[in-house]
């Protein structure tokens, strides 16, 4: 007899297959062969108000064709805030007037929290294969930045410490006939090289080039990592962010 598989998120006993990107994050056609972890119903569900929710907060802080379209009339966030009127009156509540006239809303952070450590635990998971998957309670996500921010710390993770850019791990990228690529959702894992947290390995993550989040992951599993302590002990004192 197999053995149950457990529920990545809860450990509970896994009944469907949950995306690790939700498809309401991406644009159709789907890219093949997304990544999936298993999941019990109940964490599935809670993560796809979680992701909806994200959905319509990028949205409407999106400038890119990808995102612009879907508050249109008629748009997919268009259509979920009409059949949901308390969402439509939250966001509407939420709105600001920030420098230079440009609307912003004030999110919950929370929720846009859920989503980045799930994702990224997903991830995790995919790409350093631990025998024992780490609790979600183990990842740390940061507060998340706008692209257009005046100060992005996470950017400056995307370089390492010779000021080279490292490279992105696409996972979509959308090609709008007469206009530039627009990359739907991006990643890459990276050690902090930046403040006192050295060595930390972190997940970037970018929507559709407009929101970036940054979640504090566990050290992989049979790891090495006598280069970044010897670069945090080298800075010991450094002022942390």
């Amino acid at each position: 007899m197999r053995a149950p598989v457990n529920c990545l998120y809860c450990g509970a006993v896994a009944a469907t297959k949950d995306h690790v990107i939700a498809r309401c994050l991406l644009e159709k056609p789907y890219p093949l062969n997304l990544p999936t972890v298993p999941s019990c119903r109940s964490c599935n569900e809670g993560f796809s108000r979680d992701e909806q929710y994200f959905l319509a907060v990028l949205a409407q802080a999106g400038f890119t064709t990808s995102l612009t379209r879907k508050v249109e009339d008629g748009g997919v966030v268009d259509r979920m805030l009409q059949r949901s009127p308390a969402l439509d009156a939250y966001f509407a509540n939420s709105l600001h007037i920030g420098d230079q006239g440009r609307i912003f809303i004030t999110p919950d952070e929370t929720r846009i929290a859920n989503v980045a450590r799930k994702i990224a635990l997903g991830l995790y998971y995919h790409r350093y294969a631990p025998r024992t998957p780490p609790a979600l309670d183990d990842f740390l996500a940061l507060k998340p930045l706008h692209t257009l921010a005046n100060s992005n710390f996470m950017f400056i993770l995307g370089y390492n410490e010779r000021i080279k850019p490292r490279r992105w791990n696409h996972l979509q990228t959308l090609v709008i006939p007469g206009r530039r690529k627009i990359q739907i959702f991006d990643y890459m894992f990276v050690r902090n090289w930046v403040w006192a947290d050295i060595g930390r390995l972190f997940c970037i993550m970018r929507f559709h080039e407009t929101v970036w989040a940054a979640v504090r992951c566990p050290n992989p599993p049979h790891r090495t990592n006598a280069r970044w302590r010897k670069l945090r002990d080298d800075r010991q004192g450094e002022i942390s962010f």
